[in-house]
């Protein structure tokens, strides 16, 4: 059986044909497939054949991620938010903060609505989305113990300059769901640590099973697999352990002349940091992508501007205020995700931080991604942010969805923090979107793009995500 070949992902940067395209804006997936299959019979270009594959299984996934009818979705939200109502409700769908899409016709709504209200990735305040609120140092909105902890880290960086360095332990397991298993040769990818510039000291401390492919830790998206015969069902796991180290470094207050002279003011992480490549410029389809849109968008932003840390502070401004965050679907099935959150205001972390890699690029800012947890809650959680990179100070931080939670919370102090620096709660698999694992799977990802949860597949076909049982547990935390 031939592998899934990566490359095909760039063909989701290809138009649809207008008869597929007219069933699909219609939510009529099954007859979508159906002129999809019309179109592979026939004798076509083999980069059309590929895109409409590929078209298949998006469609497929599409019901998944919109489960929810009016009734279903409503009652969900109201459950969580007592005082919401049915004009309220749609107002939220007309601004965009509850998702939805047409499925056979009639609308369905995005199975995780209610946590996007509730949810701002950072600030957990239920009440800026459900109110539409904007906090302010005079009416500050609620936080937790570890979102109370994360800001005095952030405040004690900030206030000392000087560097913070956490030990974490983590857990991660994976499990296919009794209903789903049949017995069989399985294979199983986790995340764990890569080498990186805020990281070191990775070990792998315990695992479900004693035979295991560990990849590099230079893996563009590292993981340890698990390839047993299945015989009844059972639980895989790894456990591991890593420091993170933050440093600060102001890009605020800071006298830039220095920089366009060549001179390194600062550091900030001298022991791991490699000199941009090509690929830190280029375009990498679909996602990627210097659309015409997002070059009119660089454009607007950076004029008179010329300065490239300065250019990169306009592309953070303008997504930490202009863009709001927002659980998303499968990344699989929006086929361009900056783009996407450029023209809709909206997105998730992950999507923020492509847009600000793309519009850096485009203003030739070497640019990359980085991705896996953010470790200050006890279940850890899926989160990515980006990096740039400034003659003089070599590779600096940004996370654009962070930055967003400040400023919506009214704290301008943080928001700046989150340009140029990260917190140190955070473990790193993945320094790249859209890299194969080693070793590859055989089938298409459920999400080939990025890394956080694991992977799964039978010899014969992937296991989707949606009958799996995942968990992440911060085991131990030590500064």
């Amino acid at each position: 059986m031939d592998k899934f070949n990566y490359e095909d992902l760039q063909t989701l940067a290809y138009a649809l044909p207008e008869d597929v395209q007219r069933r699909k804006d219609a939510g009529y997936d099954t007859q979508a497939i159906s002129l999809i299959d019309k179109w592979l019979a026939r004798d076509i270009n083999e980069g059309l054949r590929k895109r409409l594959c590929l078209e298949k299984a998006i469609l497929k996934r599409l019901p998944l991620d919109f489960p929810d009818d009016f009734a279903a979705s409503y009652a969900k939200v109201k459950a969580v938010l007592p005082d919401m109502t049915v004009d309220r409700f749609h107002e939220l769908q007309d601004e965009g903060r509850i998702d939805w899409i047409y499925v056979n016709g009639e609308e369905r709504f995005f199975g995780r609505a209610a946590e996007t209200l509730l949810d701002d990735s950072v600030n957990k305040c239920h009440s800026a989305f459900l109110l539409g609120k904007i906090a302010s140092e005079d009416t500050p909105l609620p936080v937790s113990e570890d979102t109370r902890l994360l800001r005095e880290t952030v405040r004690e960086l900030q206030e000392s300059g000087e560097p913070i360095a956490c030990r974490f332990r983590i857990r991660t397991s994976f499990k296919i769901a009794d209903a789903a298993f049949r017995p069989g040769h399985v294979r199983v990818w986790l995340p764990v640590p890569r080498a990186s510039e805020q990281i070191s000291g990775i070990r792998i401390l315990a695992t479900s099973d004693e035979n295991y492919v560990l990849a590099p830790e230079n893996a563009h998206q590292r993981t340890i697999l698990f390839d047993p015969v299945l015989k009844e069902n059972r639980e895989f796991f790894v456990e591991y352990e890593w420091v993170t180290t933050a440093r600060y470094c102001n890009l605020w207050d800071m006298d830039t002349a220095a920089l366009k002279d060549g001179q390194a003011l600062l550091p900030v992480y001298p022991e791991n940091s490699p000199a941009p490549s090509e690929s830190d410029l280029a375009e990498k389809l679909p996602h990627i992508q210097f659309a015409p849109c997002l070059r009119a968008l660089t454009e607007e932003l950076t004029k008179g501007v010329d300065d490239p840390l300065e250019q990169a502070r306009a592309f953070y401004d303008y997504i930490t205020t202009k863009v709001k965050y927002s659980y998303m679907r499968s990344y699989f099935t929006v086929t361009q995700l900056p783009e996407y959150a450029a023209v809709n205001h909206k997105g998730d972390c992950g999507i923020q931080a492509l847009l600000f890699i793309t519009l850096c690029r485009i203003a030739g800012i070497p640019a990359r991604w980085q991705s896996a947890l953010q470790t200050i809650y006890d279940t850890a959680g899926c989160h990515d942010w980006a990096q740039f990179y400034i003659d003089g100070l070599g590779w600096l931080f940004c996370d654009p969805s962070y930055g967003g939670g400040a400023h919506d919370a009214g704290d301008e102090k943080r928001r700046r923090f989150y340009f140029g620096n990260l917190d140190p709660f955070r473990m790193v698999a993945n320094d790249d979107v859209q890299e194969q694992f080693t070793p590859a799977p055989h089938f298409l990802r459920d999400d080939p793009y990025d890394n956080q949860e694991g992977e799964a597949e039978y010899d014969d076909e992937k296991i989707s995500d949606v009958i799996t049982e995942r968990r992440i547990t911060l085991k131990e935390r030590i500064r």
